[in-house]
């Protein structure tokens, strides 16, 4: 398969053409391939620690009673902490708190995607995209 558009077009693909990237990449196996890497890349970078802390505290101080408001509470806080983006860095990536998989501490709130997890899993996501479709950049 091969399509050719603009990043703009890119962001939004047809639906139908999205199903068959969808159904190309499970009949490969691509689908389980970037599965299981990004499940290790945030086990291994303690992202899946922090989250853990994370919901823990805030079924322990009652923010949140269910599953969906945590899921809700958890998915805002990642999308403040991404945002903020270099927070951390302005004490050297250390706060009290929790150690993730590298041996540093982060702070039990602090939910941003480590970069070598967007690095490597992008790179995964692309390779797996690559083996189903032709990507090419205008």
């Amino acid at each position: 398969m091969s399509v050719t558009m603009s990043p703009a077009q890119a962001s939004a693909l047809p639906s139908d053409l999205r199903n068959s990237i969808y159904s190309s990449l499970l009949s490969s196996g691509g689908i389980r391939t970037i599965e299981s890497t990004l499940t290790q890349l945030l086990q291994t970078s303690g992202f899946q620690a922090s989250l853990r802390a994370y919901i823990t505290e805030l079924f322990r101080t009652g923010q949140a009673t269910t599953a969906n408001e945590a899921y809700s509470l958890a998915m805002n806080r990642i999308k403040v902490c991404m945002a903020e983006g270099a927070g951390a860095e302005k004490d050297g990536g250390r706060a009290n708190g929790h150690v993730n998989g590298d041996g540093e501490e982060t702070e039990v709130g602090d939910l941003r995607l480590p970069s070598e997890v967007v690095g490597e899993g992008t790179k995964v996501v692309r390779r797996e995209l690559e083996r189903v479709v032709e990507i090419k950049m205008e």
